[in-house]
């Protein structure tokens, strides 16, 4: 299914699209999106965009204020999608137990620290996703051994912010093109 629609003008609908077909429509158009959307764009797409987080944030600020006001249980069930991880693996990565994060109702809202979090690993996948404009090249990259790490795998270091932002700094030196 290859949906086309100009980000540029029709942002919403790519935001439609994606919330009505999980992440497909959103990798689909990856490399159309890379050049036309920013990385707090992305974050906000893989986060469930407009029917999750409301009003597109413009700077961290605005996430800041997100995170504080709450994440949406649904932002975090559109993260684990991106990921293509099972919910379970999502409680892990949140620090959260698996009871707590089911008996929540899509629309229930994280706290600050959550959903502070949750937004740190969808700000470094949308940054994985432009580096490697591809889902699954992305989940290999995250589930491999990384020497960079000391043998680790980025995906385990995502459950706290320091290993959030180790997992960030490489892919910025990906990005530069240094071998990591």
């Amino acid at each position: 299914m290859g949906y086309k629609v100009s980000v540029k003008t029709h942002l919403s609908k790519v935001d439609i699209l994606f919330l009505s077909l999980g992440k497909m429509s959103l990798m689909n158009n990856l490399k159309e999106l890379r050049g036309n959307i920013s990385v707090n764009e992305m974050t906000w797409l893989i986060l469930g965009g407009e029917k999750s987080i409301g009003q597109k944030p413009v700077s961290g600020l605005d996430y800041l204020v997100a995170a504080t006001s709450g994440i949406p249980k649904s932002s975090v069930e559109n993260l684990a999608n991106v990921l293509n991880i099972p919910m379970r693996d999502m409680a892990i990565l949140l620090n959260l137990s698996y009871k707590t994060l089911t008996r929540k109702k899509k629309d229930e809202v994280f706290g600050n620290l959550v959903s502070s979090l949750s937004v740190e690993i969808a700000n470094t996948v949308a940054k994985g996703l432009a580096v490697f404009e591809d889902t699954e090249r992305l989940n290999r990259w995250l589930h491999k051994e990384n020497k960079a790490l000391k043998g680790q795998k980025p995906f385990d270091l995502l459950n706290t912010p320091t290993g959030i932002k180790l997992v960030s700094q490489i892919l910025g030196r990906i990005e530069d093109g240094v071998y990591s």
